[in-house]
């Protein structure tokens, strides 16, 4: 694995690289990964092990500038005593990712840019964007959502009268039964929002939705569920992967 670290529009970012990129000419899917720098040893973990069996894939994991505003779609109060207030500056994150960041990784990595094969993942608020992206941007075919923040302000009535941009998007949930587990509200809703998230989403779109659980609490298992959340990503089109879980 090769990482380039590099920064674009006042933006850091990561770029991991499969170790047959440099000897060949083949081209690769994109991984974009929110909160990059916090979760990179996660990834570096699975991508030096290729402990999940992953095809070979390009990773993108991009820093936020401050991620109660750039994960947020719109603002709200803060939900901690002592914490600050969400920016709600997701819109704008988002049209980075879309018309700046990716065609730049695009034009300069060999990658395969269409939607189908062009991920968002992320956890926890990270996992709130990367849902929001579908409803905002047709350029990402595929969201993953780790533990997502579905407890934030509006964002369930939001997705209700909402149609995702692209009607091939594909979802996938991950999730801990003891998410929300003695949590102020709305935190402690959590479940709740995802459940009713995925009803809807199982409406809107023509694939299946799956949700998968462990016995975790929030941010807990990581490891694991971002390898599960990069299988499903890679391998979705497998039917033995679909018989997994």
């Amino acid at each position: 694995m090769t990482v380039h670290r590099s920064i674009y529009e006042n933006r850091e970012y990561y770029v991991c690289l499969p170790a047959s990129y440099m000897y060949g000419d083949k081209h690769y899917p994109v991984v974009y990964v929110q909160d990059g720098d916090r979760l990179f040893p996660i990834l570096e973990e699975l991508l030096n092990t290729d402990a999940a069996g992953l095809p070979e894939h390009i990773i993108v994991g991009v820093v936020p500038q401050n991620r109660g505003d750039d994960y947020t779609p719109w603002p709200a109060p803060a939900v901690m005593d002592g914490a600050p207030a969400f920016g709600g500056l997701g819109d704008q994150y988002l049209q980075f990712l879309a018309n700046g960041l990716k065609p730049h990784i695009d034009a300069g990595y060999r990658t395969l840019p269409g939607p189908l094969d062009t991920a968002l993942i992320g956890v926890s608020l990270g996992g709130l964007i990367s849902l929001y992206a579908i409803y905002r941007q047709d350029c990402f075919g595929c969201a993953v959502s780790i533990s997502g923040s579905l407890w934030y302000p509006g964002f369930v009535s939001f997705m209700q009268s909402s149609i995702p941009r692209n009607a091939d998007t594909r979802v996938l949930f991950l999730s801990g039964r003891g998410e929300g587990a003695g949590d102020p509200p709305p935190l402690r809703h959590s479940l709740k929002c995802l459940r009713r998230a995925h009803l809807i989403l199982e409406k809107q779109i023509p694939h299946n939705v799956p949700i998968i659980w462990d016995d975790g609490g929030h941010m807990d298992n990581l490891r694991l569920r971002f390898e599960k959340g990069l299988q499903w990503t890679l391998l979705r089109s497998r039917t033995a992967f679909q018989q997994t879980f």
